[in-house]
């Protein structure tokens, strides 16, 4: 079965105070213009949510593929790496 298959299969939890916390973050982002930090930041946050926080349903989904994890796990340090960026670079 494929990766994306087995994902969609896969319910994720998320907490409220996370939710709370991810749109207090992004309206300041947007209220301060800075559209690239808050895209950067929702992807760090759709990461942290998918794979941190979610681990062992991930896990448990992919049935210890270490290929899907090793995808979803680079996949998400260039996401964190784009971040950094989008924090040092200055608004347009």
């Amino acid at each position: 079965m494929d990766v994306l298959g087995i994902l969609s299969g896969v319910e994720v939890r998320v907490p409220m105070y996370m939710v709370i916390s991810y749109v207090a973050v992004i309206s300041l982002c947007l209220l301060l213009s800075r559209i690239q930090l808050g895209l950067a930041l929702s992807f760090v946050f759709v990461f942290y949510i998918g794979y941190l926080y979610n681990r062992n349903l991930l896990i448990e989904a992919m049935k210890g593929s270490p290929l899907g994890i090793v995808v979803y796990a680079v996949l998400g340090l260039v996401i964190i790496i784009l971040a950094i960026i989008a924090f040092l670079s200055s608004p347009k």
